[in-house]
């Protein structure tokens, strides 16, 4: 069964609930995360709203998915990093994607690397993966960043279907199997 509940030294890793909809919405808010996630400078809330409830029901239909991360200090939802199959990609629905994201206050500090690193001891331990994939637009270098200390590497480009922009599959293999 994959956790619910994880904690690193400065994240609290959590499944994210119904009232937790505010947060996400803020997270997406922030035009600089919403930069690096979707072209339009601001996506439309129906959209954000459906991002969450994708979320929500994820972790419903696979037993995993995507944690909202809080910080251990403020209890404050500051992004979300986890497993999820990147749906929205149709040629890599049945792949799991590590994925991060965190509001702009909140880059720079090592947190994203932090929470994806257990995010994929997790998934290698508990999901018994042969790979896991990052799908990360290819002009996001604090994202890059993130993936290459994961020690992933990019494999190919494909085309955001939804967005029509380019993004870069970076790589992990398993290598304990």
């Amino acid at each position: 069964m994959f956790p619910e509940l994880v904690h690193t030294p400065r994240l609290t890793l959590r499944r994210w609930r119904s009232g937790d909809h505010q947060a996400f919405a803020a997270i997406w808010a922030d035009p600089d995360v919403a930069r690096a996630l979707w072209p339009e400078p601001d996506p439309d809330p129906a959209f954000v709203t459906a991002r969450f409830e994708h979320h929500l029901r994820h972790w419903d239909e696979h037993g995993f998915g995507l944690w909202a991360s809080e910080e251990r200090t403020t209890g404050e939802v500051v992004g979300w990093v986890g497993p999820a199959h990147p749906t929205y990609v149709p040629e890599l629905e049945d792949a799991v994607e590590i994925a991060w994201t965190l509001r702009r206050a909140y880059w720079g500090r090592g947190l994203a690397t932090e929470g994806a690193r257990i995010a994929v001891a997790r998934v290698f331990g508990e999901l018994e993966l042969d790979e896991v994939v990052s799908l990360i637009d290819p002009v996001n270098n604090r994202s890059i960043a993130v993936a290459e200390r994961l020690g992933m590497s990019g494999a190919r480009t494909i085309r955001h279907p939804g967005a029509g922009t380019d993004l870069r599959v970076y790589v992990l293999p398993n290598l304990l199997r």
